[in-house]
């Protein structure tokens, strides 16, 4: 599964809006906690036909099954899952005959099954039938809308398969799946397996599947309607792209970038594609980016379905890199699963590792390298902090699995990484394949995977990489240069200034870059205890030492100011791109450590604006995103205005508004960021009239307007447009008819001030046709306002019963995030309103703690080094 992507205002995404759309790919809905609520293996499935009749012009559907069960031990009871689902009728059959057998409720969305007698071991099958609504909130198996006719789809992970049939919902119970399907006649039904027959009678067509390979049933699919279908071939195997009616056309990216994605992770693994076919399926109304369900993997239609011609950089980039991903789970995650939900990270982050690194491969051009770096950098910021957790932990509930979302995918690839340059790229391919070569079709753990590592690297892989797996947070490495060619190396625990947190201690790969004579020299140490001395062999103390090389450390380090500096001022001279966003990465952590002041760091940061690669100064703007966020009060706008002119000038002038031939493919990422800076907080009114003007064409005709560009123009025109351009924006959004487009009206209409406007876009969020998943959209654009924040909060105060009634359970944990920020005013407005049992959900507690530790480090920063971060602000604009 994938995360989905951010729709931001030209800047920046605010509280609430931002929290959701960063991590709506992995949260779950939540299930009471205890040590009861898993099933028992004394009666355990070993497959399971499903026959459902799917009309979904209707509320509901009916459908029956047969599982066929080994009982191990004599017991008189079982259950299974079941949630929202009536079971009409149970019949269970042993090698004796029939069983009497009756059900009822056992909580928990489980349903007991009681025999007349104590069933003997041996093997029986129970055949069920069911009635159930269709979910409307875009999990299990729901019903949509697109262009008023209804579709059906499913999308389970991690336990949401009970609310479609009932079923034994666990991961580890892994077995065999035969899928039937009657809709109405005229219609399609697609699961993870090839049609084997289809017949059709009173109406009715029924498109009866093979059976799958062992699969949990987190991992099958189903899709219903009047789809249509387009061949993707070169796969090797069948393959299709599923679509509603009128988005087929706009599927051929993705029939290109597939095959040889496919062909490279299949060189990897050693393999061909484990599966009968491979199907993409485009959904409309989906939460995750994609799911890797074999042989039918989903995908929002936003993420898949991309007009050639509209296409941005971006989107193409998130296309390649979310086919990747979903298509390493085929082996890492499909082929072998986990065994609980406590290896969920190990499943994400290995696909997402492999995802990026096929993606790099096989479209170097998208620098998704730089960008896997940056998305590091993210977490070691939020791992610093004493609220997050372990990588890995026991699973006593799925509700657990909401706070590990950014841990999941990104600290874990980034350990992934840091030891697979440790062991050596071969040695670790080397152990993947042989874990998956042991497990297939069946269950693993971590432990497998370490077990195999360690067996093919000759290292004790297990041991160093648990320190990183089984506690949380960060380390700090401080370089000390020594007499003669000597450094010595300590570590401790990161913590942000003021912050009082557990010691902890890590094996860490540490990369030393250093000069040596006229050559730049690499050495990597493993730092197991709490310091050791290093000879690096140059006879001399080296005048800088970069103790990170190749940027892929999972750490913070500190070396000497002077070398600091120096590094800083040297960077394009000395430090790889990927070492550069290392270095902007860690010298924000040093400022929130409180180990370099506030002018130092942006002095720094400001040398960046002119790095000649543009993913570097791109990242720059990242960090001064957090600036602004942090330290730019009203008293220190205008200043901060013309900082950002002066600023970004050169860069403006250096990369201009069009594509100039021979640019690199990375231009069209950062172009659209220097203009958003440059019209909405520097107010150039070159890009203002630029935004207006470009606006005005991609109206009159999408195609004339270069596709990077027209999220930042629309945004920008917006800011001061009128009702008329609201209103056509609006018609805009609801007559597209492809998802890039509709997601760009969408992001638009979030971003007008004028005070009237806001209040129609607020009002329209919940009035206009927006699909669950949009339901964050405006509102991201409007908190990104100057009283953005405040007006999202009381949007969201004020509507939370009709919000909560649209999203599934486990999101509501996140709604407090609408008091992140610097206010200490909304977050004790926050505090108390979910204070309040009737606000309250699961999960709601560790986000409060969260949100109320954001805004006491942001306030302590601002008291702090506000003073210094404005001193050179005002320095810097009066140059």
């Amino acid at each position: 599964m994938v995360r989905p992507y951010r729709v931001r205002s030209p800047r920046r995404a605010a509280g609430l809006a931002g929290a959701i759309l960063a991590l709506t790919f992995s949260l779950v809905p939540p299930l009471a906690a205890g040590d009861d609520f898993r099933l028992s293996h004394q009666v355990v499935p070993t497959a399971q036909s499903i026959d459902l009749r799917l009309d979904p012009s209707l509320d509901d559907y009916r459908g029956s099954t047969s599982i066929q069960l080994e009982v191990k031990e004599p017991t008189d009871s079982f259950m299974l899952h079941s949630e929202e689902t009536t079971i009409t009728k149970a019949n269970l059959q042993g090698a004796a005959g029939a069983v009497e057998v009756s059900f009822a409720d056992a909580g928990q969305n489980r349903t007991r099954f009681t025999s007349s007698q104590a069933l003997s071991p041996g093997t029986y099958t129970l055949d069920l039938q069911f009635e159930s609504p269709y979910n409307t909130q875009a999990i299990g198996l729901y019903r949509m809308e697109s262009e008023g006719v209804g579709y059906a789809f499913t999308q389970f992970e991690p336990d949401d398969a009970r609310l479609a049939f009932p079923c034994w919902d666990e991961p580890e119970f892994k077995i065999p799946f035969t899928v039937a399907i009657s809709v109405p006649e005229g219609q399609l039904a697609v699961s993870n397996t090839p049609i084997v027959e289809q017949t059709t009678a009173d109406g009715w067509t029924r498109f009866a599947f093979a059976q799958t390979k062992p699969l949990p049933t987190y991992l099958v699919a189903i899709a219903a309607g009047p789809l249509e279908t387009t061949p993707m071939n070169g796969l090797g195997v069948p393959g299709k792209i599923v679509t509603v009616a009128g988005q087929s056309q706009y599927t051929q990216l993705a029939k290109e970038m597939t095959p040889p994605i496919l062909r490279a992770l299949e060189e990897y693994f050693g393999g061909p594609y484990p599966y009968e076919k491979l199907d993409f399926i485009a959904i409309p109304e989906y939460w995750p980016g994609a799911m890797e369900h074999p042989g039918a993997v989903t995908f929002a239609d936003r993420v898949l379905i991309l007009d050639p011609e509209t296409a941005s950089l971006s989107a193409r980039r998130r296309l390649a890199r979310i086919i990747a991903h979903e298509l390493a789970h085929q082996w890492f995650g499909d082929l072998v699963t986990m065994q609980w939900w406590d290896d969920l990270w190990l499943n994400e982050s290995f696909a997402d590792w492999m995802g990026d690194r096929i993606t790099h491969q096989v479209f170097p051009e998208f620098r998704q390298d730089l960008s896997t770096l940056r998305s590091a950098q993210g977490v070691l910021g939020s791992d610093a902090s004493p609220q997050q957790r372990a990588i890995r932990q026991p699973v006593v509930s799925t509700d657990s699995l909401l706070q590990s979302v950014g841990l999941a995918y990104n600290k874990g690839k980034t350990v992934i990484a840091m030891f697979e340059h440790w062991m050596g790229p071969e040695a670790f391919r080397a152990g993947v394949n042989h874990y998956l070569a042991e497990n297939a079709w069946g269950n693993a753990t971590a432990e497998d995977l370490w077990k195999a590592l360690d067996e093919k690297s000759g290292r004790d892989v297990s041991q160093h990489i648990d320190t990183f797996i089984s506690q949380p947070g960060v380390p700090l490495v401080t370089v000390e240069p020594l007499a003669e060619g000597r450094i010595k190396l300590t570590q401790r625990r990161f913590a942000n200034h003021g912050v009082e947190i557990e010691p902890k201690q890590w094996d860490i790969p540490v990369g030393l870059k250093f000069p040596a004579g006229d050559e730049l020299a690499t050495r990597t140490v493993l730092l197991t205890g709490g310091e050791t001395v290093v000879d690096l062999g140059t006879g001399e103390t080296p005048a800088w030492i970069f103790p990170n090389a190749g940027g892929r450390g999972y750490y913070r380090w500190s070396v000497p100011t002077s070398m600091l500096t120096d590094l800083a001022a040297r960077a394009p001279e000395l430090l790889t791109d990927g070492e550069r966003i290392g270095f902007l990465g860690n010298l924000g952590a040093l400022m929130a450590g409180g180990l370099v002041d506030g002018g130092t760091y942006l002095e720094a940061l400001s040398g960046f604006a002119a790095d000649p690669e543009p993913m570097v100064i791109s990242d720059a703007l990242g960090r001064l995103d957090g600036t602004e966020n942090a330290f730019v009060t009203e008293e220190l706008e205008d200043e901060f205005a013309v900082y950002v002119q002066r600023l970004l000038g050169p860069a403006f002038e250096r990369y201009g508004v069009e594509a100039k031939p021979g640019e690199a493919e990375t231009v069209a990422l950062l172009r659209p960021r220097i203009l958003g800076w440059l019209g909405e907080t520097g107010q150039d009114p070159r890009v203002i009239s630029w935004a207006k003007e470009t606006t005005k064409a991609f109206l009159n005709d999408p195609r004339s307007v270069d596709p990077s560009l027209v999220g930042v123009a629309l945004a920008l025109a917006a800011h001061d447009g009128d009702e008329k351009l609201f209103n056509e924006f609006k018609k805009r959004f609801e007559e597209a008819q492809v998802p890039a487009l509709r997601s760009a009206y969408l992001s638009a209409l979030g971003q007008f001030r004028e005070p009237g406007i806001v209040d129609q876009a607020l009002a329209y969020n919940l009035t206009g046709p927006m699909r669950p998943n949009e339901l964050f959209t405006i509102t991201t654009g409007v908190g990104g306002a100057d009283n953005g924040a405040d007006l999202v909060w009381d949007w969201t105060t004020s509507n939370l019963e009709t919000i909560a009634a649209r999203l599934p359970p486990g999101y509501m944990a996140y709604l407090p995030f609408i008091g992140s920020g610097c206010s200490t005013e909304r977050l004790e407005k926050t505090m108390e309103f979910f204070s309040h049992p009737e606000h309250q959900a699961p999960g709601m507690d560790r986000t409060m703690a969260r949100v109320a530790e954001g805004v006491e480090q942001c306030v302590a920063l601002r008291a702090r080094e506000g003073q210094a971060v404005a001193a050179y602000v005002t320095s810097f604009a009066a140059e």
